[in-house]
């Protein structure tokens, strides 16, 4: 039985047997609940949106937030959070102190930062790549003040606190959604409007701060530690945006992505085992697919780390007691029926037992997007916008207002966030666009739930015409593969399988090369995988060939939606 074990108190008759396995039969048929067990994990969670001296975010609270619903809903029950102003640097400080106190042998310590970062002149010489210190903002932060410019975190001092944890015995999972560089991983469209970034720059005056940390701790790497995993959103060199995420609003997409892994999204084999890799594999994917190819996550792992077998999670997937004869629960809370008793499974190294509810592990189905898409004309003009007729609900907002979709009347460009992701569109084309955009936040959505790896390869810069690149689809060996475009014009073009194409692929990675060429913008290449070939979905798809019609793209794929069905979404940014 999955997630427990069954011990007997006595010597059972074969008709007492007979019996207890048709109890079994009933209580599993109904719905899943999990059996309470010690999580053997603790965490703290740092949220900061309001920066009282330099410019404040708008979704590092909610990241904080997010991430404590979830381990609650979980049943983790030591859990700090810090928002804005009661970050502090004592409060902080204070908090990771007491955390090492309470923390004992086999433990893992859950540590996540949501807000700005910086990078500054290294304070031991020599031990900060290019002379820099990667550092963590606190909300009262200003440089301009010896005393408010101390309010921060160095990467020396959480070094030093990992190392105190590991000592007792524990390993740590260092989540940090913030940026220190201003660099990007594509060029921007200078039209565009003011991304939200986690990271900023000043010129430093000094500051008041006494260093937790010794010299030792800023020249330590993750291969000084045992056990412990350091998860940065970005290469420090690059800035981390802030992407706004439908039903969730503006988010770190790290941040967001570990939410969904400890829902149980990234037990990618379902076996209830949440490995380094597949939690590490689960976010990059993820991290990549929401931010529009700008984010690769950096993964900081121990020299000799086994990320196949060390476990950071088991999720016990349980039953739902019903009125079965004989049925009770004993002292300590394990059901007994008819002198047999169901004990919780003991963890594993690292790996504590923590809940599952039944409503995250049971779900694959997308919640319907009530949110309309924000649609603005770049010169500020509403009624270049207004009165138009796509299928999905949309509204007209500034282009200060942080819009999904700006059109640009003049080149007749479309732009979301930092890209281009249209070109020669007329206003009467502008509805086809709308109808892509919550295409693909719902397939971008789906694909959070179980996603299918893909890359683009030489990279994700802006390609131009007549390039060649390559889609990479991995992990697909023994899955059928079906693989389409969503063009920027909102054309399906199908790609896979075609004529004699094998539906199931044979290899652990699969490689299409494409050619650059018009329509121009963002292309938005989708893998769907499964066990087994999905003939019906495969078939709908193909009549949609060639066709400017997105929403039924999203549609058919959640007609034929099932648990064991993956998805990838990558973008492929395109110029003449």
């Amino acid at each position: 039985m999955d997630g427990r074990a069954i011990m007997g108190k006595r010597r059972l008759s074969s008709l007492t047997e007979l019996s207890l396995a048709l109890a079994f039969w009933l209580v599993f048929q109904g719905s899943l609940r999990c059996v309470e067990a010690e999580s053997g994990m603790h965490a703290l969670m740092i949220g900061i949106n309001e920066y009282r001296h330099i410019e404040p975010l708008e979704g590092a609270v909610a990241d904080a937030r997010d991430l404590d619903n979830t381990l609650r809903d979980l049943g983790v029950t030591d859990r700090k959070v810090l928002l804005d102003g009661d970050a502090d640097r004592t409060a902080v400080l204070r908090e990771l102190a007491s955390l090492v106190a309470r923390t004992g042998p086999q433990d893992t310590v859950l540590i996540a930062l949501s807000g700005r970062g910086a990078l500054e002149p290294e304070r031991v010489r020599g031990s900060q790549p290019q002379g820099k210190d990667c550092v963590f903002l606190l909300a009262e932060f200003d440089p301009s003040d010896q005393r408010r410019a101390s309010e921060k975190l160095l990467q020396a001092e959480f070094n030093h606190f990992i190392k105190a944890f590991e000592a007792a015995g524990a390993r740590v999972v260092l989540i940090a959604d913030y940026g220190c560089g201003l660099g990007s991983s594509r060029v921007i469209d200078p039209r565009a409007s003011e991304m939200r970034n986690r990271s900023t720059s000043y010129a430093p005056h000094g500051d008041q701060l006494k260093s937790a940390s010794t010299r030792d701790d800023a020249f330590l790497t993750s291969k000084d530690f045992r056990h412990s995993i350091i998860l940065s959103a970005a290469e420090r060199e690059l800035t981390v945006p802030e992407i706004r995420i439908p039903n969730a609003g503006f988010r770190g997409a790290l941040s967001y992505a570990v939410g969904r892994a400890f829902e149980g999204a990234a037990d990618l084999n379902g076996d209830g085992r949440l490995t380094d890799e597949e939690f590490i594999s689960y976010l990059r994917q993820v991290t990549y697919q929401i931010s529009d190819a700008r984010q690769h996550i950096v993964v900081a792992t121990p020299a000799g780390a086994d990320l196949q077998e060390d476990v950071l999670i088991r999720f016990s997937r349980g039953v739902r007691v019903l009125p079965v004869g004989g049925a009770a629960a004993d002292e300590a809370g394990n059901l007994q029926i008819e002198g047999v008793v169901l004990v919780p499974l003991q963890p594993e190294k690292f790996g504590p037992i923590v809940q599952i509810p039944a409503s995250k592990a049971q779900a694959v189905n997308v919640p319907d997007l009530k949110e309309p898409i924000r649609v603005a004309s770049l010169d500020g003009q509403a009624s270049r916008v207004s009165g138009l007729k796509p299928t999905t609900p949309y509204e007209v907002v500034s282009p200060s207002s942080h819009p999904d979709l700006v059109w640009d009347p003049a080149s007749h460009d479309v732009i979301a966030g930092n890209d281009t992701i249209a070109r020669n569109v007329d206003r009467n084309d502008v509805p086809v666009i709308i109808d892509r955009m919550a295409a693909l936040r719902w397939l971008k959505l789906r694909a959070a739930k179980a996603p299918q790896e893909m890359r683009v390869f030489p990279n994700d810069q802006l390609h131009r015409k007549g390039d060649q690149v390559e889609v990479s689809i991995r992990g697909i060996a023994g899955r059928s593969l079906i693989l389409f475009n969503i063009a920027s014009d909102g054309t399906l073009q199908f790609i896979y399988p075609l004529g004699s194409d094998p539906p199931v692929i044979g290899n652990t990675e699969h490689r299409m090369t494409l050619q650059v060429r018009e329509p121009y913008g963002a292309d938005e290449i989708v893998s769907i995988s499964a066990p087994e070939r999905q003939t019906e979905l495969e078939q709908a798809l193909k009549q949609l060939d060639r066709r400017r019609t997105p929403l039924k793209i999203s549609q058919l794929v959640e007609r034929f939606d099932q648990a064991d069905l993956k998805v990838g979404v990558i973008g492929l940014y395109a110029a003449p």
